[in-house]
Order: C-alpha cells, then sequence, then structure tokens
C-alpha cells in the first residue's frame, strides 16, 4: 500500500501528500469562514463546496491549505466543480448521490461517472488523488463491483462509511489502494486506523479531536479517549 508511517510521531506520507497526523474533519459549507483554529491541527480537513458564492469560497481556500491539507467532497454538479476546484484541493472526493449529481447510484452510472473525472484529470498538470466514498447503503456485493470499478478506473482510494465496510473493502482491493475510514465517535477513529485505515475521517468538534490526536500519541495510553 502506498503510505508510510513516521514510529516517532503521528506523521505519514500516502498519495505523495504528508499528513501531520492520521485524523480529518469533515465540516459543511459554511467553512472555512467560520473554522475555529483548533480544526487546523487535523490532518486534513473535508469540505463541502457550496451551491452559491462557490468562487468566494474557493478564494479562501488557500488560507486553509497553509495551516493543513485540503479534501473537498463533490456530490452536486461534481464536473462543474471538479473543474472549479482541482487547483485548490490536495485531493478530492467523489461521493456520487442520487439525488444531487447522479442519475442513479447503480454501478454502471457511478462507473461511467469515475471514468469521465479521471479522463478530466488529464487535461491538468497537476495531479490531484482522487477517491470514491462508498455508501452505507452499498452492499457487500456493490462493494465488490465498485472497488473493481476504482481501481479499473485509476482512482487514488476509497473511504468507507464504518469500519465493517472498511474491513471489506480492504480485501477486496486486497490493499493495493488506500481505504480511509469515516468515524462519527474516538472510538470508532480508533477502531479504523486499528483495523488497518491509513487516516480517517471524523466529524467530531475540536475539543474532541485535541484528545483524540493526544491519545494517539500516547504509547502506552492509561485513560479512555
Amino acid at each position: 500500500m502506498c503510505f508510510a508511517r513516521n514510529k516517532k510521531s503521528l506523521a505519514l506520507e500516502l498519495m505523495g501528500l504528508r499528513f501531520a497526523n492520521p485524523v480529518g474533519v469533515f465540516r459543511p459549507a459554511d467553512y472555512p469562514k467560520k473554522c475555529p483554529r483548533r480544526y487546523l491541527k487535523a490532518g486534513f480537513l473535508t469540505l463541502v463546496p457550496p451551491q452559491k458564492e462557490i468562487l468566494d469560497w474557493i478564494s479562501q481556500l488557500q488560507k486553509v491549505r497553509e495551516r493543513t491539507l485540503l479534501a473537498v467532497n463533490l456530490s452536486e454538479d461534481i464536473f462543474h466543480t471538479f473543474s472549479l476546484v482541482y487547483d485548490f484541493a490536495d485531493f478530492i472526493i467523489i461521493d456520487p448521490c442520487e439525488e444531487k449529481g447522479i442519475q442513479s447510484r447503480e454501478v454502471a452510472d457511478i462507473s461511467s461517472l469515475l471514468d469521465e473525472i479521471v479522463s478530466l484529470r488529464l487535461c491538468y498538470e497537476a495531479y490531484t488523488p482522487i477517491f470514491l466514498r462508498l455508501s452505507q447503503d452499498d452492499s457487500p456485493e456493490e462493494i465488490h463491483s465498485l472497488v473493481s470499478c476504482a481501481r479499473l478506473s485509476g482512482l487514488d482510494g476509497l473511504i468507507a462509511p464504518n469500519v465493517g465496510k472498511l474491513r471489506l473493502a480492504m480485501q477486496e482491493c486486497q490493499f493495493r489502494m488506500p481505504v480511509i475510514g469515516m468515524a462519527r465517535s474516538p472510538e470508532e477513529a480508533i477502531e479504523e486506523l486499528q483495523a488497518g485505515a491509513p487516516i480517517t475521517e471524523t466529524q467530531m468538534g475540536p475539543l474532541a479531536l485535541a484528545r483524540l490526536i493526544k491519545y494517539l500519541k500516547n504509547d502506552n495510553p492509561t485513560e479512555p479517549v
């Protein structure tokens, strides 16, 4: 797998990017305007583009990238937004949603979308990694097909919605591409990292984030998160 962890710290390298720690934070479209500084201690931030004033939003992204790595989650108007944010994101997450940005969540439609997105990336000089976000509703059979599509399309990795699907996706890709976790609590984040996720995306607040990072830095933790 294309990542390496520094045994002396939480820092690791993944997809040619250096993460200060393996814990990221997912935030909605009102960020980075209302982004607490404590969130910038995360290994990365995942932001969702707003539907209005997106150019103003994009102009603020460089301030975030100066402090932490930035992922942009695309689920609506995917092709147009992909072109707008490509040069401002450290990596891009394709989150196909039937109600917002794709005709259906059928594997064939997602596969077609991924092929077009990866082809569009060829138009740029810089290489920005692209991930596919798996759905909570994806069956084991669908995950098998989506992992195959992701590998054939040339995607860089996957994001799994829980520990069970994380393990399944890692097995399906034969550990040849990174699978990022998606945790809803510090306990889930720890479980995903222990299961083999190089990094995990969380929705916790800045205080919980700081406690989790402190916990992970402790080689022999004696207190619960």
